[in-house]
């Protein structure tokens, strides 16, 4: 016998097997789980595409392009998904309506935020063109003085892009907000109402992570990423959770210890603005570049005064010797001619071999003299070739640097502004579309309620 407190006793023991089977109460049919198989294999696939090859490629602009048509797809795919249901807006719950309202309103402030900070880095552009602009010359080498000109412009462009802007730290807030209210609405006695709750569940959980990689590259801090991890019941989670681990570890790695935008376009551009900034502001290069022919010319004329003076002191030397000797002979021949004694023939003598060693140690000198200085012209280590061929190799080496890194710069400026035009675009686009979803809504959820004051009117 039971006891009398007892409670009636349940047919199966461990519960209700359809509970577990169809959580909720509500039975979906095969057009609705087709509808729901459908919406969710597309997502599962975006975001298999959106793994990158390599986990950095997320901290470049074309991912960002790639990451931005996939969330206009997925919130394109949800209006569709919503007109397939058939599914009113006056059957919509009110809390299904706060839920969407909430989300999208926050979303378009996001959305705000990251334009105003792509548009202000190619606001930026405007210096780099200017720089690229000045620093151009028809001989292809700046002068001085359009370095000078340039360098100013160069200083602000680099304090422009390493300033955090403001909208982007409130996103963070706003970001963590979202994510921490994200959960799968329970619902009672609709089909329709659950499908629609696991596909906006679906699109909000995307968006929200895909928001904070932007945020988190843009202000070069990983604060604004948000941990997700998406229950395995959903079609799409696998490919969720293995995007979230590559990503997360990555920009964690990445981002840490850093203030600034991590956009790899962007710091290619910085690291070219700064060597040209070196390049720029320090003496190393001549007053006047563009004299780099004069300089050479100048260089061969002191080699070669060194050279000729040279020679003329060998000459000299020489003609010094000749000078002595044919002085020896007439003071010989004068003697021999007014002296014939013995004491004669001895000084003649003596004065000979004086003369004869003094012509020898003459020549001698002069020999030594001559030969070093060959030597060293053949060996290039005179004083005059040690001083100018440096000098002449650090001008042409500084000229072919800042060759090199002004045509680096326009290259990565370029691509700089290609992207940023392109992502700010989509960005554009990407918040037209949930506006019109959330205009939508609330354009039906006004008729709702004409329509209803009009049937209690008439009743």
């Amino acid at each position: 016998m039971s006891r009398a407190h007892d409670g009636p006793r349940s047919f199966f023991p461990v519960g209700n097997p359809l509970r577990v089977m169809f959580p909720g109460g509500a039975h979906l049919s095969r057009k609705l789980q087709a509808l729901l198989t459908s919406y969710e294999d597309a997502l599962a696939l975006s975001l298999r595409k959106l793994k990158p090859a390599a986990a950095s490629d997320v901290l470049t602009l074309s991912w960002m392009r790639l990451a931005v048509d996939c969330l206009s797809e997925l919130h394109t795919n949800i209006g569709t998904l919503i007109t397939d249901l058939e599914l009113p807006v006056s059957d919509w719950d009110d809390k299904w309506v706060d839920i969407y309202l909430n989300s999208s309103v926050k979303l378009l402030d996001i959305c705000i935020a990251l334009s105003s900070e792509l548009s202000r880095l190619d606001k930026g552009q405007l210096l780099l063109q200017y720089v690229l602009h000045l620093l151009g010359s028809e001989s292809g080498m700046p002068s001085q003085e359009q370095l000078k000109r340039a360098e100013p412009s160069l200083r602000e462009w680099m304090e422009l892009v390493g300033i955090r802007c403001p909208r982007l730290v409130g996103c963070s807030t706003t970001l963590q907000e979202l994510s921490g209210n994200l959960c799968l609405m329970k619902v009672k006695n609709s089909a329709k109402g659950k499908v629609l709750m696991r596909a906006l569940y679906g699109a909000e959980s995307v968006t929200v992570f895909i928001c904070s990689v932007f945020v988190a590259v843009l202000s070069g801090s990983p604060k604004p990423l948000v941990e997700l991890h998406v229950p395995e019941k959903f079609g799409w989670s696998q490919a969720f959770n293995d995007l979230h681990a590559a990503i997360s570890e990555e920009l964690t790695t990445q981002l840490s210890g850093r203030s600034v935008a991590a956009v790899k376009e962007l710091e290619e551009v910085e690291a070219c603005a700064k060597r040209l900034h070196v390049l720029a502001s320090t003496s190393q290069l001549d007053k006047d570049t563009a004299s780099l022919p004069d300089a050479v010319s100048h260089t061969k004329e002191v080699v070669m005064t060194g050279s000729v003076a040279l020679e003329g002191d060998c000459q000299g030397s020489l003609k010094l010797a000749d000078d002595t000797t044919r002085e020896c002979e007439v003071a010989v021949s004068e003697t021999t001619a007014e002296e014939d004694s013995q004491e004669a023939e001895m000084k003649k003598d003596a004065k000979t071999m004086s003369c004869e060693k003094e012509v020898a140690m003459v020549e001698r000198v002069t020999f030594r003299e001559h030969k070093d200085s060959k030597m060293k012209q053949v060996n290039g280590s005179s004083d005059e070739s040690a001083l100018v061929v440096p000098e002449r190799t650090s001008v042409q080496e500084s000229k072919e640097e800042l060759l090199n890194c002004i045509s680096s710069m326009s290259k990565s400026a370029e691509g700089l502004r290609l992207g940023l035009d392109s992502l700010s675009k989509r960005v554009g686009d990407f918040f037209q579309i949930v506006l019109t979803g959330r205009d939508a809504l609330l354009c039906n959820l006004r008729i709702s309620d004409a329509t209803s004051k009009v049937a209690e009117v008439s009743s």
